[in-house]
């Protein structure tokens, strides 16, 4: 790939309101020349069939489609004003084409605007349509795209920060109006420049024209084109004035120029700079991908069955998402990459028990949104939440296989537990699904039970563990520690006024621990460090409460100001709730929780440390 030249295409080569401009009589916007019809700003770089987009313009789909543009791999962003981000939605057929999320290079000022914007793409809440599938990731240094090293250049904006890019002996500059000398060091050498020069008057966020040539003068590429281009510079006319100027090597690009560039990059900056490793950060974790939550396997189907797609499915209740669900569960992700098949999970909500017999339902570990984010964080592609409805639960087990399994859902293979039941009056076992699978063409996977120390993983003693207490066994079961989530909310002021400063949580789940204090960790809202607490669950009864409560107190830690939700983590009980003589005595024992909380924590730390030196130990 190394001979293989970048083709350069210029999707938009306008300013922010695009060229014509609405209602403007001027004969720039009333021009036949369709070199003066300019899209906003926009570029594609391509190389042996894979493509790069830097901004996503609001004509992105417009401009995609005139090119035919049928894969993308990567988008540059130069920095988040409308005009560059606002086809961001549009790049959804890409995600369902090439089922993967789409890695984004940019500043966090930029990616701080994109959640803003574009909140309901980061919010992971369940949705009914698509939304785009990213992996935002902080470029600051080279990252290796088309098969060569792309390298930021950081630029000024008026006084906002943002980003140009250099990709082998091509340079794109557009929107700014100071680059730094450090940044200059990075632009030597080019072949081709495209850089911004909006019209001839100063601008206080732009070049002008001058200035642009200013510019060019100092960095000598071989040739150079002007972008972000205002109605006041008419195409031909502009670039016969260069030529006379003594100019011949620039003019302005339009929508639609195309050219090659070599790309090898032979200044000895940028050649430190690609023999250096790459470092970026990562904002969201690589191995993440946004998990596509549906209601309906008819949701599914218009999704994925219109690409051709089938499924691999995991069917259950999955509360808790135990050690037992996740070996079906990451079993269907390893069966769904060798069938090239989505790996999905069917499951429903609320469960079967509580629709059909609501007096024996078990009371719920975990809520939906917490089993969606360990769907995701294991690796499936797809959740399908079925609500549960009585209708539903009247289809026998033959039209349940063919019109969700079969029809919409496509399935090529099926994973199950042992003791699987389905259809109605749950008339329907592994034997019978096997039978149906054998009918329609799909495999049957039966997951063997998972055992921890010889006890058989259910979700029915984690909820004994926790209901009694034992939230350590209960966390061994189920591989990580159970947590309770909710709304933090205003309490009686009992702890700030008599004892120490709590946040009081309201659960969304329908069991907790027994009453008690318990060690714990607590992630606060927009965080994903999490802090070390102690959490109190019962009425406090030494001020002769009556209600139920969670309150936890984080150690070491005080938040500039009240979270509006939290995650409390549960490690392990330290006594149950009592009643004591007053507030001194109570203050006296919270103490002496909060002590032996940072034993528990130190030890921890201490164990950890001793087990990855052992490991270290037994690499070397």
């Amino acid at each position: 790939m190394a001979s293989v030249p970048l083709k350069i295409t210029v999707l938009g080569s306008g300013t922010s309101m695009g060229v014509p401009t609405l209602g403007c009589p001027c004969r720039v916007c009333g021009s036949n020349d369709p070199h003066d019809k300019r899209l906003r700003p926009s570029l594609l770089i391509s190389r042996d069939g894979q493509h790069v987009v830097i901004d996503t313009t609001p004509d992105f789909r417009q401009q995609a489609l005139r090119v035919g543009l049928d894969r993308l791999d990567a988008i540059l962003l130069t920095h988040g004003h409308a005009d560059h981000i606002l086809g961001f939605d549009d790049i959804r057929p890409f995600n369902l084409r090439q089922r993967a999320a789409l890695p984004v290079y940019s500043n966090e000022e930029t990616f701080r605007i994109i959640r803003r914007v574009f909140a309901y793409v980061f919010d992971d809440k369940p949705t009914l349509s698509t939304v785009p599938s990213v992996k935002l990731i902080v470029a600051n240094s080279p990252v290796e795209l088309l098969g060569i090293p792309f390298i930021p250049v950081p630029m000024l904006h008026g006084d906002m920060e943002v980003l140009g890019f250099r990709f082998g002996r091509a340079a794109y500059l557009t929107d700014f109006s100071t680059v730094p000398d450090s940044s200059m060091a990075l632009l030597q050498d080019l072949d081709e420049l495209v850089l911004d020069a909006l019209r001839d008057t100063p601008h206080p966020m732009h070049q002008t024209v001058d200035q642009a040539l200013a510019l060019i003068q100092q960095l000598k590429p071989r040739r150079a084109w002007f972008t972000h281009i205002a109605h006041d510079l008419p195409h031909a006319e502009t670039n016969e004035r260069l030529r006379q100027m003594g100019f011949p090597h620039v003019q302005l690009a339009y929508d639609g120029l195309q050219f090659e560039v070599q790309p090898d990059a032979v200044d000895v900056a940028s050649r430190e700079q690609r023999e250096a490793p790459s470092r970026v950060t990562l904002v969201e974790d690589p191995s993440s991908r946004r998990l596509a939550t549906f209601t309906s396997s008819q949701a599914w189907a218009s999704r994925y069955a219109t690409y051709g797609h089938a499924s691999v499915l995991a069917i259950g209740n999955f509360d808790g998402i135990h050690l037992g669900h996740q070996a079906i569960l990451r079993a269907t992700v390893e069966r769904a990459q060798a069938l090239n098949a989505i790996s999905t999970v069917l499951t429903f909500d609320p469960s079967p028990r509580k629709v059909l017999r609501p007096e024996s339902a078990p009371l719920r570990l975990s809520t939906i949104a917490q089993r969606m984010e360990w769907f995701n964080a294991l690796g499936i592609e797809a959740a399908v939440v079925l609500p549960f409805t009585l209708d539903l639960a009247r289809l026998s087990p033959e039209e349940f296989v063919e019109q969700i399994l079969v029809r919409d859902l496509r399935v090529k293979a099926v994973l199950v537990g042992e003791n699987f039941h389905f259809g109605h009056k749950q008339a329907g076992n592994v034997k019978l699904l096997k039978e149906l699978g054998a009918k329609s063409g799909f495999e049957v996977v039966i997951i063997s039970p998972v055992e921890y120390h010889g006890e058989v993983v259910s979700s029915t003693i984690i909820r004994r563990e926790i209901a009694e207490g034992d939230v350590s066994h209960a966390g061994r079961l189920l591989g990580r520690p159970f947590a309770l989530t909710g709304d933090v909310v205003v309490g009686t002021g009992t702890g700030h006024k008599f004892t120490f400063p709590t946040l009081n949580l309201a659960a969304e789940q329908e069991l907790l621990p027994a009453r008690g204090v318990y060690i714990t960790r607590t992630v606060l809202d927009g965080e994903k460090c999490s802090h070390r607490s102690v959490t109190n669950i019962g009425v406090r009864p030494t001020f002769n409460g009556s209600s139920l409560s969670v309150e936890t107190h984080l150690l070491n830690f005080q938040p500039e100001t009240t979270p509006k939700r939290i995650e409390v983590r549960f490690w392990e009980r330290l006594r149950e709730e009592k009643k004591f003589n007053g507030p001194e005595e109570l203050r006296a024992q919270i103490a002496s929780d909060i002590a032996r909380a940072n034993q528990f924590f130190s030890r921890l730390r201490r164990s950890r440390s001793l087990r990855n030196a052992s490991v270290s130990a037994s690499r070397s």
